[in-house]
């Protein structure tokens, strides 16, 4: 059987300007950059709270730059032609040279460094080559006697190019990103508009999801071995809450504000929390400085950009014309939440159909479990034939998948306002409801799904398994929601009698494999009874449940695993796979 997931098409309502940023006649990267599109309509993302709270819901920010160039705050930049001098690039044992792009490059001998030439912090330097438009930035960099520079890593860039570095390959930030389009300049605020995103650091950064390197897209690089999930990782993406009133602050500030709410803030590095970046110039009046030093970081929230990705291995993001299906995959509920506890609905979505499995309770309140396959109808809908199984016992040691029957008994829509909320509309033998949604959450973080592309790495089990091989025992499945170290499963089989089974468990992890994606997640089985499917009100009390076993997760890596389980006194062990019905399919981290 499959299980559906809904699809939310919502527009990236943004602007696609007539031009990127620029410097020296050069766009700061194309227009349609992830680091030059407005994510202002995005989705807020499921971990936002948690992230703000991380970094300090109640500490200020920090403009880290100034207006006194003889203090050597802020990251410097200069300007060269292609007359200037290519010299030697030489890498300190101690840095990052299998990760860097090696010279010879076009660094003057007295380019700036960050916090001068005696620092002894990161000590970035950029150069911007506006004849060919190329950007070249170091990390620890030391200039040297015979012209040429000795550093811990070095990256360069076609600012015309989406292109993206290596995946797993940092840069001169720990995020694997360019520097110099995150930055503040004056003479954009002088000219009245940021377009682009803001660099900024934190100091507790996510850098491990179940034994993998994690980070979000465009980042390409990780910091740090934290698995903490309640920190944020390198590539999320802040924005300055849409309700935060900016008109008391400076015509100058507003600017930069302005930029926070539709451009946002992106994690590049690790550093001092909330410090963002920008040039320092004589020509900053200390008010901008004070302005922005009064906002506290819970006026910020996390953005989902999932939807922004074209593909993994670009920087190029979706505008609004071309803007993509916002993937809901995984377990929703009745909303509000908690509202009608004891009943929910499976989405997992492949191509353009999502497969609906919803557990609930027949007339006498024991329970049923319908599926719908679902094509999209039209914008943000999809509907389907509700349908009703019967089958072998789950215990049945030879699966006989002729004994699968399948009968009619309504149909069901699907229409979702967001990611996170929508309406299920059914008729079920003649009678027809419908109902809020949104999406149950059990377990910190939740992961982000996208359709037909790929994160890097994939670290999430959330989708409809099945028994392996491929339509070996076609007729039930279970549908796994991983959210943080927790896997709620949604068994769909038959009973001694061949009537429809539902069976759940909270499998919380137990212990992690050596490789990526090995874990193993083992909780209590339960079977419950309720109330009516189409009870009105619904009596939540009426929901039982009842402990009939155990079950055990294995996975050999994020697509293959075992599913051993204990019901009644019976013990079986199957492998199980991820299910395909088809393509693309969805990917969730």
């Amino acid at each position: 059987m499959r299980s559906a997931l809904a699809i939310l098409l919502l527009p990236l309502i943004v602007d696609v300007h007539a031009a990127a940023p620029a410097i020296g006649g050069c766009p700061v990267f194309p227009a349609n950059n992830y680091w030059n599109t407005p994510i202002d309509t995005l989705p807020v993302h499921a971990s936002s709270a948690a992230w703000v709270n991380t970094i300090g819901a109640s500490r200020s920010l920090h403009p880290d730059w100034g207006n006194v160039l003889s203090d050597n705050f802020g990251i410097p930049f200069v300007a060269v032609t292609a007359s200037q001098p290519q010299v030697p690039i030489v890498f300190d044992p101690q840095g990052y040279q299998d990760e860097s792009d090696a010279g010879p490059m076009p660094i003057p001998a007295n380019a700036p460094i960050e916090g001068g030439p005696a620092s002894d912090g990161d000590r970035h330097v950029i150069v911007v080559e506006t004849t060919n438009c190329r950007l070249y930035e170091l990390y620890y960099a030391f200039p040297q006697n015979d012209g040429s520079w000795k550093v811990y890593s070095s990256a360069k860039y076609d600012l015309r190019s989406n292109a993206l570095r290596t995946a797993g390959w940092t840069s001169a930030d720990a995020a694997g990103l360019a520097i110099f389009p995150g930055l503040v300049r004056y003479d954009e605020v002088a000219a009245g508009e940021i377009a682009h995103a803001i660099r900024f650091t934190a100091a507790s950064i996510w850098g491990r999801n179940n034994g993998a390197p994690y980070y979000l897209w465009p980042a390409r690089h990780w910091s740090g071995s934290s698995t903490d999930s309640s920190r944020p990782p390198m590539g999320a993406r802040f924005r300055l809450k849409s309700a935060f009133d900016i008109s008391r602050f400076d015509a100058r500030t507003q600017v930069i504000l302005r930029a926070m709410k539709k451009y946002g803030l992106v994690l590049a590095d690790a550093g001092s929390n909330w410090y963002f970046q920008g040039v320092s110039d004589a020509r900053w009046p200390d008010v901008v400085f004070d302005d922005l030093k009064s906002i506290a970081g819970g006026n910020f929230e996390v953005v989902d950009t999932s939807s922004m990705q074209v593909d993994p291995n670009t920087a190029e993001a979706r505008q609004s014309s071309t803007a993509a299906a916002i993937n809901v995959q995984g377990l929703w509920w009745r909303s509000p939440a908690n509202s009608e506890s004891g009943w929910g609905i499976n989405f997992a979505h492949q191509g353009t159909t999502l497969f609906a499995t919803w557990f609930t309770y027949d007339s006498d309140g024991s329970q049923m479990w319908l599926v719908a396959t679902a094509p999209s109808t039209g914008a943000n809908v999809y509907s389907g034939s509700l349908l009703r199984t019967t089958g072998p016992p789950f215990s049945a040691a030879a699966w006989d998948a002729s004994l699968v029957s399948s009968t009619s008994v309504g149909t069901a829509t699907f229409t979702f306002t967001d990611a996170n909320n929508g309406t299920f509309a059914y008729t079920v033998n003649g009678i027809s409801q419908s109902k809020p949604i949104t999406r149950e959450i059990v377990g910190s973080p939740v992961p982000t799904c996208v359709i037909g592309e790929t994160f890097a790495p994939s670290t999430n089990y959330t989708d409809l398994w099945w028994r392996s091989p491929a339509n070996s025992e076609s007729g039930w499945g279970v549908n796994l929601t991983h959210h943080g170290g927790t896997i709620f499963a949604s068994w769909f089989t038959y009973d001694a009698t061949g009537k429809g089974m539902w069976l759940v468990a909270t499998a919380p992890l137990v212990s992690l494999g050596p490789a990526a994606g090995q874990g193993i997640y083992a909780g209590a089985l339960y079977r419950t009874t309720g109330p009516a499917f189409n009870a009105s009100p619904w009596n939540a009390s009426q929901v039982v449940p009842t402990q009939v076993g155990t079950a055990t997760f294995a996975f050999t890596d994020f697509f293959t695993g075992n599913f051993s389980y204990t019901v009644n006194g019976i013990s079986q062990s199957k492998p199980i796979v991820r299910e395909v019905f088809a393509t693309p399919t969805s990917t969730c981290n």
